[in-house]
């Protein structure tokens, strides 16, 4: 399920990048359904919404966020850890999620092609990273791993895994969700 979990960033990259995103000026995003884009397509509705805040980093391969040279540093060491390409970061969104009464959010995979995530721990908290075998198990209420989010740790699984991010019980958790997708050629 995993294909790693790792410590890739010097603790002064870390440092940086908490630093800017728990900093009162660091523009967060309202996002209304923590899982799905507002107004898109819920699986399951009503029975796992929640809110969040984000911040998109990259998008369709471009940065979009002012902030993306304070990054990219960080995304490069991120991109060899997790043994892909660096012109092959495709998305890159954080996540801030507090407290709510959630057991976890809802199931998901971020794209239905082929691609790789990393997913990368700003802070410590509580609030784990769960996957799951398949949809029947989110109803048996089963997972096959739980990821406690530590600082500076990384995450990588094949963009196919089911799996669900969950609230700290206190305080906030940011991840760094870092989505890999192998461009195609257009010749």
């Amino acid at each position: 399920m995993l294909l790693s979990s790792d410590y890739p960033l010097p603790d002064i990259i870390q440092d940086q990048i908490e630093g800017l995103v728990t900093q009162q000026q660091f523009p967060w995003y309202l996002v209304k359904e923590t899982t799905f884009a507002d107004g898109g397509y819920r699986p399951y509705e009503g029975r796992f919404d929640n809110s969040s805040f984000s911040h998109v980093v990259v998008m369709d391969y471009e940065p979009v966020s002012q902030y993306y040279d304070l990054f990219e540093s960080a995304l490069r060491i991120i991109a060899d850890a997790a043994g892909q390409d660096f012109s092959d970061v495709y998305r890159v969104r954080l996540g801030c999620l507090l407290p709510d009464k959630l057991e976890h959010h809802c199931p998901h995979v971020d794209f239905e092609e082929e691609h790789i995530t990393a997913l990368y721990y700003v802070n410590d908290s509580d609030g784990d990273t769960i996957f799951f075998t398949d949809e029947m198990s989110i109803f048996q209420r089963q997972c096959q791993l739980r990821v406690s989010p530590e600082r500076g740790k990384m995450v990588v699984f094949k963009g196919d895994v089911l799996h669900a991010s969950s609230s700290p019980t206190t305080g906030y958790r940011i991840a760094l969700n870092v989505n890999f997708k192998p461009r195609v050629s257009q010749s």
